[in-house]
């Protein structure tokens, strides 16, 4: 009930005052570097997996879960909806991709 009840000012405040504490020594900038938030208030967490019978046929990278962990700065993203596949395992292989392509630079 607490997820469903705290405000959208709360959560991005708060976001934006952990990020800020932890990214900040390295050049990060709240106020200038975060374009939005979302709050996603369901009780669990869930990757959306494609499946051929009904999903597009995207282009090679183009399906969203390539888009949406395209490397921007020195920000790399990696969690499971980065695979498209909800299993720790995927989430690992992202974070590992991830890191590589920062070490890439």
């Amino acid at each position: 009930m607490e997820l469903l009840t705290t405000p959208f000012a709360t959560f991005e405040g708060k976001i934006r005052d952990q990020l800020g504490r932890i990214l900040g020594p390295g050049g990060f900038d709240p106020a200038r570097d975060i374009t939005g938030i979302t709050v996603n208030r369901w009780p669990h967490g869930y990757a959306y997996e494609y499946n051929a019978l009904w999903d597009p046929d995207w282009p090679e990278g183009q399906r969203p879960c390539e888009v949406g962990r395209k490397r921007f700065g020195r920000i790399a993203i990696a969690n499971s909806d980065a695979a498209a596949a909800a299993y720790t395992d995927q989430a690992i292989d992202q974070a590992y991709r991830a890191v590589q392509e920062l070490l890439r630079g």
